[in-house]
C-alpha cells in the first residue's frame, strides 16, 4: 500500500479511489470498525495489524502469511521481538487475526 498525496492525483482523480485502492483499504476499514469499542486495543496493537496487512498486500495477498518476528518489528516501529510476539498473542486472542 503506498499513500499518495491528494496533490500527486490529477485534479479530476483526487476524490476517487480505484477498486484496487478500495480493496486493499477494505480490511483496514474493517479492523478500525471492529475495534471502536474495544478498550483493550492501543496504538501498538494498531500498528502491529497494519504491519501485517501491509506485509500480506505486498506479498499478494496470499493466505496464510508467513512471517518472521524480525520482518515486522522494524516496519511496526517496535524496540523488541517480545513486544511483537505480546501484541500479536493479543490480537489472536482477541480475534483479530487468526
Amino acid at each position: 500500500m503506498k499513500a499518495m498525496s491528494p496533490q500527486s492525483k490529477p485534479e479530476n482523480e483526487r476524490d476517487s479511489l480505484s477498486a484496487s485502492e478500495i480493496s486493499e483499504l477494505s480490511p483496514l476499514a474493517d479492523f478500525f470498525k471492529a475495534i471502536e469499542k474495544d478498550p483493550r486495543i492501543g496504538s501498538t496493537h494498531i500498528g502491529v495489524y497494519a504491519s501485517l496487512l501491509n506485509y500480506w498486500n505486498t506479498q499478494g495477498r496470499v493466505s496464510p502469511i508467513r512471517v518472521f518476528s524480525h520482518q515486522m518489528i522494524g516496519l511496526a516501529k517496535l524496540s523488541c521481538r517480545d513486544t511483537y510476539f505480546k501484541y500479536v498473542g493479543e490480537l489472536s486472542e482477541y480475534g483479530y487475526i487468526r
